[in-house]
């Protein structure tokens, strides 16, 4: 990571217009947020087992056009539509199963993307972390790039273990839960 994106995400975070200049040129940026705690509250249809873990079988109950349709949005829902009208590249990368009630939702909020990246059905058990950086990679190589960390991208995700998987990959992933409380702020 360079300086240049130390500025763009410290303007990201502070509401600004969004735009990166390098040398007097204006320089598109991938940005990839996480769904769920990141720019949707998916909260009501959430349920914990006892050792921590989701409940899969009550998350798939409760993936419902009613119930999705529910789901609320968090502060970076705001900064992904302003990203987006910014021209910059934006990406949405879940650990879901998208269906056609959670992009009718997605479209319903206004929130835009580029690309988006998802797990391939009920069978793809693979962990968050290995998944979203799998995916990201074949993504940003369809773009021309050779790596995450070639392509500069900034991501948002509340889990953990993402975050220090894209980190490690080499991406600047920022912890959703902080930047949403502080966008509150």
């Amino acid at each position: 990571m360079n300086k240049y994106d130390h500025v763009f995400v410290i303007r990201l975070l502070a509401g600004d217009a969004v735009s990166l200049s390098i040398n007097g040129e204006t320089q598109m940026q991938i940005v990839v947020f996480d769904l769920d705690g990141t720019v949707i509250d998916s909260s009501h249809r959430h349920l914990s087992k006892p050792d921590g873990s989701i409940d899969l079988a009550h998350w798939r109950e409760n993936c419902t056009r009613e119930k999705i349709m529910q789901d609320g949005l968090l502060p970076l829902a705001r900064s992904m539509r302003a990203i987006k009208a910014a021209g910059h590249h934006v990406v949405v990368c879940t650990a879901r199963v998208m269906s056609e009630h959670d992009y009718a939702f997605l479209a319903h909020h206004g929130l835009h993307y580029d690309g988006i990246l998802s797990r391939e059905g009920e069978t793809d058990n693979r962990p968050d972390g290995p998944m979203k950086v799998t995916l990201l990679t074949e993504y940003v190589q369809s773009l021309g790039f050779t790596s995450i960390k070639q392509s500069g991208l900034i991501m948002f995700d509340d889990n953990l273990k993402v975050i220090a998987a894209i980190s490690a990959a080499g991406g600047l992933c920022l912890n959703a839960e902080k930047e949403n409380r502080r966008l509150v702020a």
